[in-house]
C-alpha cells in the first residue's frame, strides 16, 4: 500500500512530461521520481519520535522506500532500453586504412 502511494504522490506528476519525452521516458521519470529513501525515513522516525506512528508503521514505509530504492531505478532503465539512453555511444574510432 506504501509502495502505491509513493508511486501516486511522487510518480504521476511524470505524465505532464508525457507531451515532452514521450509515454515511456515519462514512465521512466516517474519511477525515478518515485524512488526515494532519505525523506522516508526521516519522516518516519520525527512521526515515531511524536508518537503519531507505530514502529510497525515505520517499518512498512522503510521497506517501501527499500523496494523503490532497488526496483525503480532497474525498471526505469528496463523500460528506457538502450537505444534510448540519454548517454550517446562512444564513435567508433576511424579505421586506419
Amino acid at each position: 500500500m506504501f509502495l502505491a502511494a509513493l508511486y501516486l504522490i511522487r510518480g504521476v506528476p511524470a505524465l505532464l512530461y508525457r507531451p515532452l519525452v514521450g509515454g515511456r521516458r515519462a514512465a521512466a521519470a516517474g519511477l525515478l521520481q518515485a524512488t526515494t529513501l532519505s525523506f522516508v525515513l526521516i519522516a518516519s522516525q520525527i512521526g515515531q519520535d511524536l508518537g503519531l506512528l507505530t514502529s510497525s508503521t515505520v517499518a512498512a514505509l522503510t521497506a517501501a522506500a527499500l523496494v523503490s530504492v532497488l526496483v525503480n531505478p532497474v525498471a526505469a532503465l528496463v523500460m528506457l532500453g538502450r537505444g534510448d539512453s540519454a548517454v550517446p555511444e562512444p564513435a567508433a574510432a576511424p579505421q586506419p586504412g
